[in-house]
């Protein structure tokens, strides 16, 4: 019964495809996080980022193009970031990562370093190489924030950074 509990939780935490953290659970963990830097003043960037090229390769090649791509893309992001982070899928080309205790500089060279490896990553589908980018934004914990407010920081970064 217990085993059929856990089980039943990691299906509703959890994004089928990637195996990440679903949007639900994120934001659960989002308030948790949010809630310790306000007491203890810990140090937290949320980042948003968003796949460049998916519905094309969609469109080209079909969903099930699109979902290797994601599901590449997931692995990396996940292989990337220290164990004290975490990263989701929260929406269908959407992801956030939360990175502890790093400056601006840091969370800089983090966001240079996974746009470079998901530029370099190119999942093959059917003979066909799947090129894609991100665009990524950030946000830190504010001593007065919710989560709707970093969210929506975090989001219009990344909208400005699609821009440049």
């Amino acid at each position: 019964m217990k085993e059929e509990l856990a089980e039943m939780e990691m299906r509703a935490n959890h994004d089928v495809l990637t195996d990440l953290p679903n949007r639900r659970y994120f934001i659960e963990s989002l308030e948790k996080r949010i809630k310790r830097c306000q007491r203890y003043g810990d140090i937290t960037a949320l980042l948003f980022l968003d796949v460049d090229n998916l519905k094309a390769i969609n469109d080209t090649y079909g969903h099930a193009a699109g979902d290797v791509l994601l599901a590449r893309l997931a692995d990396i992001l996940k292989h990337n970031i220290r164990c004290s982070d975490m990263v989701a899928r929260i929406g269908g080309d959407e992801f956030a990562l939360l990175l502890d205790n790093l400056d601006a500089d840091r969370v800089e060279q983090k966001i240079l370093s996974l746009i470079a490896l998901i530029k370099s990553a190119n999942p093959v589908y059917n003979g066909h190489i799947l090129q894609c980018g991100a665009a990524i934004g950030y946000s830190f914990v504010g001593p007065a924030d919710t989560v709707s407010a970093l969210m929506s920081r975090a989001d219009e970064a990344m909208y400005r950074s699609k821009n440049l």
